[in-house]
C-alpha cells in the first residue's frame, strides 16, 4: 500500500530522497530491465537530472521507494528533443511553457492489484501526474516509451497520440507520444469533468 506520492521540484527534496530514488531507478532500469544506463554508486543519474527537474516520488507504507517519474519543461533540453530526436521523424520538437516531458517512469513490480494492466501504484501515479499538469495549466505531456506501455495507456482511455511510428531502440520497440490534458483524459481517470459556469 501507499504511504504517499509527492511531486515537487528537485530542490524541495532532501538528499536522502534523491539518493533513494536514483538507486531505485538503477534497480529498475539496469537490473530489472537490462538497459544500458550509466550509474555511479549504484545510482542511475543522467544529465537531465542536472536541469533542476520536478520529480514524482512514491513511497510504500514501509517507506521504501515504490515508484518515480521525472518532469521537465520543454523550453530547455529534454530526452525526446536531445537524446531521441529520430523519434520526431523530422518534426519540430515541442518548446512551450504548457508542454512538459515525462521521463524515467519506474514502479515496483509484483504482488500489487492491477487496473488497466497497470499496478495500482502505476495507476495512482498516472492520476497524480495528470492532476499535477491540470493544476499547472499544462496542455500536454510528451514522452518516450515502449509500445507495450503505449498499449496499456490506450486501455486507460486517456488521450494519447503517436508523434511517429515505433522504432527499435536497444531491446524495445520505442515510440514518442503526446498525452493530451483535456476532457477525455480527465474523464477517463476521474469521471465526468465539471464544466465551470
Amino acid at each position: 500500500m501507499f504511504s504517499g506520492i509527492r511531486i515537487a521540484s528537485q530542490r524541495e527534496f532532501d538528499i536522502s530522497d534523491l539518493t533513494d530514488m536514483y538507486r531505485f531507478r538503477a534497480q529498475v532500469f539496469r537490473e530489472r530491465m537490462g538497459w544500458e544506463v550509466w550509474t555511479v554508486s549504484d545510482m542511475e543519474v543522467d544529465g537531465y537530472d542536472g536541469l533542476l527537474p520536478y520529480y514524482m516520488l512514491i513511497r510504500g507504507q514501509d517507506l521504501q521507494v515504490r515508484g518515480c517519474w521525472r518532469l521537465l519543461p520543454t523550453q530547455g533540453p529534454y530526452m525526446l528533443k536531445n537524446t531521441f530526436p529520430e523519434l520526431l521523424y523530422g518534426q519540430t520538437a515541442p518548446e512551450a511553457p504548457d508542454v512538459w516531458e515525462l521521463s524515467r517512469f519506474a514502479v515496483a513490480s509484483g504482488g500489487v492489484e492491477q487496473g488497466f494492466g497497470f499496478t495500482s501504484f502505476a495507476m495512482q501515479a498516472i492520476r497524480e501526474i495528470i492532476a499535477f499538469g491540470e493544476r499547472r495549466g499544462l496542455s500536454r505531456y510528451v514522452t518516450v516509451t515502449t509500445t507495450a506501455v503505449e498499449r496499456l495507456l490506450n486501455r486507460t482511455g486517456i488521450e494519447i497520440h503517436r508523434i511517429g511510428p515505433p522504432m527499435r531502440i536497444g531491446k524495445e520497440n520505442t515510440v514518442a507520444l503526446t498525452v493530451v490534458l483535456g476532457e477525455q483524459t480527465h474523464n477517463a481517470l476521474f469521471g465526468e469533468m465539471e464544466i465551470a459556469a
